[in-house]
């Protein structure tokens, strides 16, 4: 018996050695590499709230506002961009009557802007940038918020120009990124119309 156990226990302390030729254990932990954002052309859109300047009230009634823009990226700070932008303006007379207890256009409208711009940018933390935009472009204001020959207009067309800054994240979800923008803008249009606006954004970002 005691042979039978001693045998035992050499076969065990003999199976229990390491083999010479297997690899030895990591000594250093190994981490995942966090891929660079991708950079490229990318398409954004956006649901935020827009107010209007510059009428009888201070701001007018926030709107929603949609957005869609397409861009190309310049590096990793830079881009270029076009954007077609829809808000509105509401209870806010851009033209009052001599008596001042009506409005003369329309107090409530809708704002396009079809426009281009720039941006640069500044890495704040990992994957997380703040940017400074300028844009301008074409303003469409429907219907018109001041009265012409007797009758309020359906469209007064206008320019804009403005910037803002925005922040933006990186995700590590491939090709996706998000951010908010707040962006003032100053549009002179025909008839004497001069309309500062304001919108606030979050957007989602698609690059190719």
């Amino acid at each position: 018996m005691k042979a039978f156990l001693m045998a035992v226990l050499l076969g065990t302390a003999a199976w229990a050695q390491p083999d010479p030729g297997a690899r030895p254990p990591d000594t250093v932990v190994v981490a995942g590499v966090d891929d660079a954002p991708r950079r490229g052309t990318y398409v954004e859109a956006a649901l935020g709230v827009f107010t209007a300047m510059g009428g009888t009230r201070p701001f007018s009634s926030g709107e929603p506002y949609l957005a869609l823009t397409f861009g190309r990226d310049l590096g990793s700070r830079a881009s270029v961009f076009a954007s077609l932008g829809l808000g509105a303006a509401r209870s806010s007379c851009y033209q009052l009557s001599p008596t001042g207890d009506s409005c003369l256009g329309a107090d409530s409208f809708g704002a396009t802007f079809l426009e281009v711009g720039v941006s640069y940018g500044f890495a704040i933390a990992p994957r997380t940038m703040l940017a400074a935009k300028v844009l301008g472009g074409f303003t469409d204001l429907s219907p018109g918020p001041v009265q012409r020959n007797g009758s309020v207009p359906d469209h007064v067309p206008g320019l804009h120009a403005g910037g803002g800054f925005s922040l933006d994240y990186d995700t590590r979800l491939d090709h996706f990124a998000v951010g908010i923008d707040a962006v003032i803008r100053e549009t002179f249009a025909r008839y004497g119309v001069r309309m500062p606006s304001l919108v606030v954004m979050p957007r989602i970002r698609y690059v190719f």
